[in-house]
Formats: C-alpha cells, sequence, structure tokens
C-alpha cells in the first residue's frame, strides 16, 4: 500500500482527518493483519503562485538563450534536466516491467527549498555563461 497522507488546516479538520486514518487502518488491518504507523509533523508550506511563476519565467528565458552541442531546449526539458540535478530521482516501473526514471517533483519543496532550488538553477546558468532573471535581481 502506498502512503496515505491526511493534511489538517485548523481544527474543523481535526476530527475528520483523524477518523478517516482510523477508519482506513481498521479496514487494512481486518484484510491484511500487519501494522501500521501513525505519523504527525508540521504541514509543509507550499512556493507561492509568485515563486511559480518565476520559476517558469527563468526556465523559458534559458530555453530561449542557452545552446548546447548546437541545439536548444525547450522549457519542460530544463525543468526534468534540473529536477534530476538538483532534487534527485525516482523510478516509475511499468506494467511491461520496465523502469522509467525521472526528477522528483518541485511539489515536494518548501518555499525556501524552491527559492534555494532557483538560486542553484541561476548559479549554474550564470557559470554557464548564460545570466537569467537580471532584471528580477
Amino acid at each position: 500500500m502506498a502512503d496515505r497522507v491526511f493534511r489538517i488546516q485548523g481544527a474543523i479538520g481535526l476530527k475528520t482527518a483523524f477518523r478517516a486514518a482510523y477508519d482506513l487502518a481498521q479496514s487494512l488491518m481486518r484484510n491484511e493483519g500487519t501494522g501500521y504507523e501513525i505519523v504527525l509533523r508540521p504541514l509543509k508550506s507550499k512556493r507561492s503562485v509568485d515563486q511559480n511563476k518565476r520559476y517558469w519565467a527563468l526556465l523559458r528565458e534559458l530555453s530561449a538563450i542557452a545552446w548546447v552541442d548546437g541545439k536548444q531546449y525547450d522549457d519542460q526539458v530544463w525543468h526534468e534536466q534540473f529536477r534530476r540535478w538538483f532534487i534527485g530521482c525516482e523510478e516509475t516501473r511499468l506494467p511491461s516491467g520496465e523502469v522509467e526514471l525521472h526528477g522528483i517533483s518541485t511539489t515536494t519543496l518548501t518555499v525556501q527549498e524552491f527559492t534555494d532550488y532557483m538560486t542553484r538553477i541561476e548559479q549554474w546558468a550564470a557559470e554557464q555563461g548564460w545570466p537569467v532573471m537580471q532584471e528580477a535581481a
């Protein structure tokens, strides 16, 4: 079974989330007879809409100026490349048995982690001779 996450934002959702977790655990334990754990931790802040807009502007700007071995790549390709380089990779096993490797989603990052991620991209681009987001700095 994949992890299940029950998000609680405020006292109103507390009872609902715990009830849903209880019902799921009870059902799973009845069917599978195994144990589970419940982990309670602070909810991470996700990146802001402004951060997201800036990120995609950064990637579009880079795709317009960067040339690698005589080729240019679009923002989606740079998005995947940077996820692999700076966040990491995960595998997806397909029904055919093939395994695909792809970058871990940027949505897993907190606001601060996403800021740091964009800074790493800008530093890398500058080191390659492609300074980006100079107007925004």
